[in-house]
């Protein structure tokens, strides 16, 4: 076994991502590979001969997935103990950081995307369930992949540099949309697991005024729709269960004994507020009364309180 090829920076930017290939008899392996980088992500047009060939595990500090559209011929994928034949315009994904064969059993023409585990933002477990089985072609978002991969491909010469890195961001959303649509045979338990890690974080993070859905969505490795889909199921927003929490830890803070000697301004600034006359509309607007107000009333309650 002998590393055929490895493409470390091909057409476009410097990308770390890898294509390695190892093969059962280089001496008798033909085939040609034309890839091209944009950012982060590696996408490539492969002509093989009939072989089968394996990939190697990559430890390094980044895990990467391999996402295969067959165009012409035929080939089988095996990985985690799965085997599933592909054909064209089928779609299938592969974890780099597992062993995984594929055989060629005629010459074939395919896809790839090479492209970082990170980015996809999907929990790791339901990606590693679906490694080597074979994607709906009539997902509507699967007949766009193939489309826009073929364009990219073909014309890559005609894009310039922003627009590439434009089109690549694109082209992981549809590969998100792909593999989110096929993620977890039990998707309630997948969903009822990751929503309560998604609010703790939410709450060890309610001081930070940066907070946002992105950061959360990143954090489990969500993407950043499927994170917005978890919350309407139960009725809510992410922005407006964070802003309903911190109302809630501020009405607590003022009426704390211990925080009287801060003004109603630092009570806000302590839970993300940074603006002290927004945060006074939105209490007023879900208490009633103002903050300052609020903690008058209350701190009279518990002074004559029997």
């Amino acid at each position: 076994m002998t590393i055929l090829t490895r493409i470390d920076g091909v057409s476009g930017d410097h990308t770390r991502a890898p294509l390695d290939m190892v093969v059962d008899d280089p001496a008798t392996f033909r085939g040609r590979v034309r890839g091209h980088a944009a950012g982060e992500l590696v996408f490539a047009e492969m002509f093989v001969v009939p072989h089968r060939g394996a990939g190697t595990v990559r430890n390094g500090a980044e895990a990467y997935y391999k996402v295969l559209v067959p165009v012409q011929g035929h080939c089988l994928l095996s990985q985690a103990e799965r085997q599933v034949p592909l054909g064209p315009n089928d779609v299938a994904v592969l974890d780099l950081s597992q062993p995984y064969s594929v055989l060629f059993e005629t010459a074939c023409r395919l896809w790839v995307i090479v492209l970082p585990r990170r980015v996809l933002r999907l929990p790791v477990a339901g990606v590693g369930a679906i490694t080597a089985t074979r994607l709906s072609r009539r997902h509507p978002a699967a007949a766009l992949l193939s489309v826009m991969l073929a364009e990219m491909i073909t014309r890559t010469g005609e894009f310039g540099t922003v627009e590439l890195l434009r089109l690549a961001d694109t082209l992981v959303d549809l590969v998100t949309t792909v593999l989110t649509a096929h993620v977890g045979a039990d998707r309630a338990a997948i969903d009822h697991g990751v929503l309560p890690r998604v609010k703790t974080f939410l709450e060890d993070h309610l001081d930070d005024p940066e907070l946002s859905p992105a950061m959360a969505a990143a954090a489990a490795h969500l993407s950043l729709g499927y994170l917005h889909k978890l919350f309407r199921a139960e009725g809510a927003t992410v922005c407006g269960w964070i802003r309903q929490r911190r109302l809630e830890c501020c009405r607590a803070d003022l009426t704390d004994p211990g925080l009287y000697r801060l003004t109603v301004a630092a009570v806000a600034a302590r839970r993300g507020f940074v603006d002290a006359a927004h945060f006074s509309r939105l209490f007023k607007l879900t208490y009633g009364v103002p903050p300052r107000e609020y903690r008058i009333l209350n701190a009279g309650m518990k002074q004559w309180r029997p």
